[in-house]
């Protein structure tokens, strides 16, 4: 199973790759087009999806690197001509913001070393007077138009999403800048802005606007990530013989391929695991940074999702989590999944441009709009690998919750066993041990944000749950199933601490016993009187009735019911 074709895996640049004959997907046809288009262009596209190495490729073009090329198809079967332009290059992930000045003095910086490096004098005080001057002089200097390639637009704003007023202020900072671009495109043979979150773009109102926006056009669905086609190009140059027999051997005897699969079913099942992605583009696209990582393990593993969630969905996951577990997947139009202000983040969106959910399908409403009939372009969306689903809903509780991860870990492993055994003591330690490892609460507590808490911890746990579950006169709170045998209807009661809740005297503990009793039985003769269990009773179903009192921050008591009990 040797490995003779180098991966680039740590982030190497488009000239190392080329130079050390690594493995690479040619998205030359992608950039041939762009460039000979509109000359500034914009693309959102997820985290380690490639948007640093197309930024890196587009570089070295405009630089006139043409042995760089030489066996791609630009160079192959096109007719660029490889004439160096000066090129302004900006990575605007700046750690360490705290300030709008901040965001100011990078840019300034980087405008002077640019300068410097070119030999061109600015002398402007303000960074939109700086970058004038800095565009006008470098294409003097070379005579033709100077390219603009701006990576992690987006950083300044998604990193401190937290901080509305320096989210605001970073995003008219970079409003100014991008103003400046377009009001200086004389000098400019091409500008090209990357980013992940899409709604710090819209954020920036007229300026970028300007900007074509090509992130949902299928003729450059493909210029990040790895089509189907390019992936069979790069398998093959990965897998010899040799190799796919060692890994299938490897799969197999790991269980997680069928003892008879063969290349073909190999392959396909790299597609479900990494593949899926659908930016409206003829072919779906695979993640790269996955693929890869599987090349060279040739092990089925979640890669990506492994990173962690992203900073700025972190911070919105916290305050309304239950939307995250339970997104709406239904129907949205082209404007929908493009806007989303700052401090009013839509979720799904969100999760679409973070990489969490992709397109699943398209369709055509009629609408009137200002008493006029329009076709108005929609769009479903779905999870689109088994890298995702089988992650997602840990990596978003991970992220909204911050759980200590030996305290989540027995969680998921002990809580089936505890509810389809009707182990109360059992299931209150679980329970008690996850909430005390919480980091991230809300200032307010009430029923609704601790059920949400519980739904979503029994979904990451690997449990299926459903919801506010009709019954015959009422809805429970949640209905989960541990296994295909058992339903188990919960109904669970929250009690605010009047003492301290680490106050371990006498008075206390008997005032937090009374309280879960109460609760406890509240909850109890709520089932008996309207008869839940009736209502989730199927052929060969087990029903479960699970009562839950939560009393502050950690102090948990549960009960198990009869549903068949008389009423108390």
């Amino acid at each position: 199973m040797e490995q003779k074709t180098p991966l680039p895996l740590g982030d190497p640049t488009f000239r190392e790759i080329i130079q050390s004959k690594s493995l690479y997907a040619d998205k030359t046809v992608y950039i041939h087009s762009m460039i000979n288009g509109p000359k500034s262009r914009f693309l959102s596209r997820p985290r380690r999806f490639g948007k640093t190495l197309l930024v890196d490729t587009i570089e070295e073009l405009f630089l006139g690197n043409r042995e760089l090329f030489k066996s791609l198809w630009i160079d192959l079967h096109s007719d660029y001509k490889f004439v160096r332009h000066p090129v302004l290059r900006l990575n605007m992930a700046y750690p360490g913001l705290s300030t709008k000045q901040d965001l100011v003095s990078e840019i300034e910086w980087t405008l002077r070393r640019t300068a410097k490096k070119d030999n061109v004098d600015i002398s402007a005080i303000s960074y939109t007077g700086m970058l004038e001057e800095l565009l006008d002089g470098m294409s003097q200097k070379y005579g033709v138009g100077v390219v603009v390639l701006i990576d992690e637009y987006d950083a300044p704003v998604s990193w401190n999403i937290s901080n509305i007023q320096l989210a605001s202020d970073n995003s008219n900072v970079l409003h100014g800048f991008y103003t400046s671009i377009m009001r200086n495109l004389r000098f400019v043979r091409f500008a090209f802005v990357t980013c992940i979150t899409r709604f710090t773009w819209t954020a920036l109102d007229s300026g970028p606007n300007n900007f074509m926006d090509i992130s949902l056009v299928p003729e450059f669905a493909g210029i990040c990530g790895f089509t189907v086609s390019e992936f069979e190009s790069l398998f093959a140059a990965i897998f010899n013989e040799n190799t796919v027999k060692g890994t299938l051997k490897r799969l197999k005897d790991d269980g997680r391929i069928g003892n008879d699969a063969d290349e073909a079913e190999l392959k396909a099942m790299i597609l479900k695991w990494y593949g899926g992605y659908n930016w409206l583009g003829p072919e779906h696209i695979l993640n790269p940074y996955s693929t890869l990582h599987f090349f060279m393990t040739k092990e089925f593993d979640d890669y990506w999702t492994m990173l962690g969630v992203p900073s700025h969905l972190s911070v919105i996951v916290r305050d309304n989590p239950q939307e995250f577990f339970q997104p709406d997947l239904k129907s949205y139009t082209a404007h929908h999944i493009k806007k989303s202000g700052i401090g009013e983040l839509a979720v799904d969106p969100v999760l679409f441009h973070s990489g969490y959910l992709t397109i699943g399908g398209e369709f055509i409403n009629d609408e009137v709009i200002d008493g006029e009939p329009v076709k108005v372009c929609g769009y479903t969306l779905r999870i689109p690998n088994l890298e995702i689903a089988k992650s997602y809903c840990t990596s978003i509780f991970k992220s909204a919750f911050d759980p200590k991860l030996q305290y989540f870990s027995n969680f998921s492993k002990y809580l089936p066993l505890a509810l389809s055994d009707r182990n109360s003591n059992e299931l209150t330690r679980l329970l008690g041990y996850l909430l005390s490892s919480i980091s991230h609460f809300r200032q307010e507590s009430s029923e609704s944000y601790y059920s949400s808490i519980i739904n979503t911890a029994f979904i990451a746990a690997g449990i299926s749950v459903i919801s506010e579950t009709p019954g015959a006169n009422v809805r429970s709170d949640m209905t989960v199933s541990p296994k295909d045998s058992c339903n188990v209807a919960i109904e669970l009661k929250y009690t605010h601490a009047i003492m301290a809740e680490d106050d371990s005297c006498p008075a206390a503990q008997s005032l937090a016993a009374k309280d879960h009793a109460a609760a406890l039985d509240k909850a109890t003769r709520q089932f008996m009187r309207r008869k839940y269990g009736d209502s989730l009773r199927t052929v060969n179903t087990n029903v479960i009735c699970l009562a839950i009192s939560i009393r502050g921050r950690t102090q948990v008591a549960t009960r198990f019911v009869d549903p068949e009990s008389p009423v108390g």
